[in-house]
């Protein structure tokens, strides 16, 4: 299968991954965009605020379709996006595998931080009060389905914690692109 030229940006709500993700789009004049920006726009409807999703597959369904219509093979993407979400009963749900084989991304760079700072950014940003323990296990979820993802598609990952230097994320966004470039 022919890997887009596509960096997949993981983690949970509130951990940061516009905010890196649009210093890397200034930095490397990659294109970003949001998971569940291209799902509300292909569904014309507002973002979710509470961050419940109720119909995951279908949405991701949706996503796959924004995907072929808005990217193009021969640009660099940076695509921010969950690999378990909320749903509806606020139960951490898996994202489908087929949604990554989909994406089909060169790699996966995913975002952690300590949960009381998701907390604190998550009730700042949209006044959400979530269980400190259940930030703390959806982030364990989230690390470990995405550790599964890149092993099942054999793609490179890289775990970035957010108290570390941002030349770790820069290092690994670089030989990515250049990589790429020289093949």
């Amino acid at each position: 299968m022919r890997k887009r030229k596509l960096i997949f940006v993981g983690g949970v709500h509130g951990v940061g991954k516009t905010t890196l993700c649009k210093e890397i789009e200034s930095k490397f004049h990659v294109k970003h965009f949001s998971a569940s920006n291209l799902i509300s726009r292909e569904k014309q409807e507002e973002h979710l605020l509470n961050k419940l999703v109720e119909k995951i597959g279908e949405n991701q369904d949706i996503l796959l379709t924004a995907i072929n219509k808005y990217f193009k093979n021969e640009n660099w993407y940076l695509l921010d996006g969950h690999f378990c979400l909320l749903n509806k009963d606020n139960e951490i749900t898996k994202i489908p595998e087929s949604t990554y084989d989909g994406i089909c991304p060169n790699a996966i760079l995913l975002l952690v931080d300590k949960p009381e700072d998701i907390y604190a950014r998550l009730s700042s940003r949209d006044s959400i009060k979530h269980d400190l323990a259940l930030l703390k296990y959806f982030q364990e979820q989230e690390i470990g389905y995405a550790e599964y993802i890149s092993g099942k598609l054999n793609i490179p990952y890289l775990i970035y914690h957010l108290t570390e230097s941002k030349n770790k994320v820069y290092t690994f966004i670089e030989s990515l692109v250049t990589q790429a470039v020289s093949e």
